[in-house]
C-alpha cells in the first residue's frame, strides 16, 4: 500500500508512514510467533491411559503396541464432529482388525459431560469412548478445538494432525492409515 502510494506520486504524512511502519512490524511479529508455535509443537504422542463408557480401561502405550492410533477429541455441540464421526467409524470397522485402533475422548466440560453416553448410543458408536471432563487427556495435546485428531504411528510418532472437519476429509486419513498397518506376513 505505502509502495502503491509513492508510484502514483501521492504524498504520504508522517502518521501514516509510522501507521504502516507498525503495521508491517505487527505482521512480521505475528508471523514470527505462529512459526515458533508451530516448531514447539509435539511430535511424539504423550502416553495416557482413560476408561471408556463401558467400563473397559485403553492406554495409548498397549493399543500401539497392535498397530497406528487415531485419537479423537471431540464434543457433543460439536456439529463437524456429528459428522466426522459416523465416517472414521466407518474405517475403524474395516481396518480395526488389521491392527488399527480408533479413540475419542469427549472433549464437553463437566456441565455437558452427561450428555456423551446417551449421544454416543443413540447414534450407533461402537468406538471406544473415553470421558475426560478435566481434559486430563487433551492439555498434553495442547487441543484447543473440535474435533482435533491425531494420527499416531505405531513407534508413537504422530503422523498428521487435523482440525476442523470437511466431508472427504476422511479420503485422505484412510490413505494415512493404509500406511501405516503393520504389514502382513
Amino acid at each position: 500500500m505505502l509502495e502503491l502510494a509513492i508510484d502514483r506520486g501521492f504524498s504520504i504524512g508522517p502518521r501514516l508512514r509510522r501507521a504502516a511502519s507498525f503495521c508491517a512490524l505487527l505482521g512480521a511479529l505475528l508471523t514470527a510467533s505462529f512459526a515458533h508455535a508451530a516448531e514447539g509443537s509435539i511430535t511424539t504422542a504423550p502416553d495416557w491411559k482413560g476408561e471408556d463408557l463401558d467400563g473397559k480401561t485403553h492406554e495409548l502405550k498397549t493399543l500401539l503396541a497392535k498397530g497406528p492410533v487415531l485419537l479423537n477429541f471431540w464434543a457433543t455441540w460439536c456439529k463437524p464432529c456429528m459428522q466426522e464421526l459416523p465416517e472414521v467409524q466407518k474405517l475403524w470397522d474395516k481396518y480395526k482388525d488389521q491392527g488399527f485402533s480408533f479413540v475419542t475422548v469427549a472433549y464437553d466440560d463437566a456441565k455437558s459431560v452427561g450428555k456423551v453416553k446417551p449421544l454416543a448410543k443413540s447414534k450407533g458408536f461402537r468406538f471406544p469412548v473415553i470421558l475426560d471432563p478435566e481434559h486430563k487427556i487433551a492439555n498434553p495435546y495442547s487441543v484447543r478445538n473440535c474435533p482435533t485428531s491425531f494420527l499416531i504411528a505405531p513407534d508413537g510418532k504422530i503422523v498428521s494432525i487435523a482440525q476442523g472437519y470437511r466431508p472427504g476429509d476422511e479420503k485422505a486419513l484412510e490413505e494415512e492409515i493404509v500406511k501405516l498397518l503393520p504389514k502382513k506376513s
